[in-house]
């Protein structure tokens, strides 16, 4: 009573498989269980004021044609070859946001973002950060709009920059 060449020949292809599986899983530790109850709290809205003002003028601006996604990680618009992501590729984008992105209504499709520019993007962190995002947009050849944060938005005009930029032909 022993085991069979084909019994051990398929317990070997097993474990070999198992073993190229577990390669690329990576130990994630659990977080400690809190003796206490958790901080956090409600944010109450999405939006800063400074954006929601923005959003309603764009929700003006586009009558309804696009679907306006706000908040966007930047990660879930584009992306790289797995390679890239382990070598901090993936890192670089999984944290950033985008303010608004316009998407196709039927398909989602990404037809651009807008990002919204306040003091803070003056501040040398934040054009590093802007530098870093206009780059990997346009690697990716997705267009980027930007607009001056202000205390009104003229409808028309983020209407015609919008529609500029959609006629542009992509990369």
């Amino acid at each position: 009573s022993g085991f069979s060449l084909r019994h051990v020949a398929s317990a070997f292809a097993h474990n070999r498989d198992m073993s190229r599986t577990n390669r690329f899983r990576r130990y994630r530790p659990r977080p400690p269980r809190p003796k206490r109850r958790l901080p956090y709290v409600p944010r109450n809205t999405l939006l800063s004021k400074g954006e929601a003002a923005f959003y309603r003028a764009l929700r003006k601006a586009v009558h309804g044609r696009y679907l306006i996604a706000f908040k966007v990680r930047l990660a879930d618009l584009v992306t790289c070859k797995e390679e890239a992501w382990e070598a901090g590729f993936g890192h670089m984008i999984a944290r950033q946001h985008l303010d608004f992105v316009l998407c196709d209504w039927r398909s989602t499709d990404i037809l651009l973002a807008i990002e919204l520019d306040d003091r803070s993007h003056s501040l040398p962190r934040r054009k590093h950060r802007d530098s870093f995002l206009n780059e990997t947009l346009s690697a990716a050849s997705v267009p980027l709009i930007r607009f001056q944060a202000a205390a009104r938005y003229d409808t028309e005009a983020i209407s015609q920059t919008i529609a500029f930029s959609l006629r542009q032909p992509r990369k």
